[in-house]
This record gives structure tokens, C-alpha cells and sequence, in this order.
């Protein structure tokens, strides 16, 4: 009873300041998912049109010359990257590893995940999944990217490292990491001793 109280003392005190987080929230929140666009770069068409202001030309998106394929394995509590003899672990939720795991195997449930709705969505619409790349660790956190193609459209997304396995799994689409990410994090994982 007395905490009914107390609660009801606190909104009415303090209503007018949860009112202005609140409203501070959805405005910050409509602006970041209606007011913007893909987090994607449209790199380049691959039929050239006439030069336009929105076009932005990059690197060779296909060039991977300072990337190397890497071999996945997903488990219970992450991911291992494995090249040769060196790798390097990501730690990531159970439910991630998950879907990925079931990507690997070509296991759809009942309920679609959402790398199984994106895999839908891609294959339906006949846009090709070229690559997943490990561009990079900052602050503990890895971001990865994609590379996509519709009808001559180049689409290179950033992503998470989890929705890109997921989504390449699926897909069967080669998995690089970048060899200066595979220099810093890798360790031998390789045991050389033969029993």
C-alpha cells in the first residue's frame, strides 16, 4: 500500500521531467529510423550513367586483397575464424550462434528468424550476396560488412558480425576476414604435437 503511494507521489512530482525524456526518446527515435536512410553506400553502378552528386565511388568493393578466406564454426558461445593454423574467437549470444548454426546446415524453422527473412527477401528479389568481410575490432566491438548487387547496383552495408554469418551461411557465400584483424586477434590453434 505504501509503495502505491510512493510511486504515485513520484510520477506526480516528476511527471513534467519523465514527459520531456519521453518525448526527447521518440523525437531522437524518428529522427535515427525516419529520417535517414540505409546505413549502406551505393558504391557504383556497374552500367555507368550520367555522373550524379549522390554517387560515391570507393575503393574496388571486389578488390580483397588485404582480406583472407576464413572457415566458421559456430558455437554455443560464439564464433571461431579459422585460417591455416590461426583464428580468433567472437564472443556472441547464444541465439545468434544459433542462427547461424542453423544457416550452416540449411535448417529453416517454423518461425523465421531474421536471417531467415532476409535470406526470403534476397533470394525473391534476385539480389546476390557477393561476400561477408570482418572489417575490424573498435573498443571490443567488430563490425563487418556486406556486399550486395541488384540488377547492376552495388549495395556494400555495414552490419553486425552476427547478421553478416547469418546471412552468408544461408547464402553459401565466401566469409573474409581482414588479414590485419586475422594478425592482431589470431592465435595457433593448431596443436602440434601428434600422440
Amino acid at each position: 500500500m505504501m509503495l502505491g503511494y510512493k510511486i504515485r507521489r513520484f510520477f506526480r512530482e516528476r511527471g513534467w521531467l519523465l514527459f520531456f525524456i519521453c518525448l526527447a526518446f521518440a523525437g531522437g527515435f524518428s529522427l535515427v529510423y525516419w529520417g535517414s536512410e540505409l546505413t549502406g553506400l551505393t558504391l557504383y553502378d556497374a552500367q555507368p550513367s550520367s555522373p550524379s552528386p549522390d554517387r560515391v565511388l570507393l575503393a574496388d568493393p571486389f578488390d580483397l586483397t588485404d582480406y583472407t578466406l576464413v572457415d566458421v564454426e559456430a558455437y554455443a558461445e560464439g564464433i571461431l575464424f579459422k585460417h591455416a593454423c590461426q583464428g580468433f574467437w567472437i564472443a556472441m549470444p547464444y541465439e545468434k550462434t544459433f542462427s547461424i548454426k542453423r544457416g550452416e546446415v540449411g535448417a529453416f524453422d517454423i518461425r523465421p528468424t531474421q536471417h531467415d527473412l532476409m535470406y526470403d527477401i534476397l533470394t525473391s528479389y534476385n539480389i546476390t550476396m557477393h561476400y561477408a568481410r570482418m572489417e575490424r575490432v573498435e573498443h571490443n566491438f567488430y563490425y563487418a560488412t556486406v556486399l550486395l548487387e541488384d540488377d547492376g547496383k552495388i549495395l556494400q552495408l555495414d552490419t553486425r558480425p552476427s547478421d553478416a554469418l547469418g546471412l552468408a551461411t544461408r547464402l553459401k557465400v565466401p566469409i573474409y576476414v581482414s588479414s590485419k584483424l586475422l594478425r592482431q586477434q589470431g592465435k595457433a590453434i593448431c596443436d602440434d604435437t601428434k600422440t
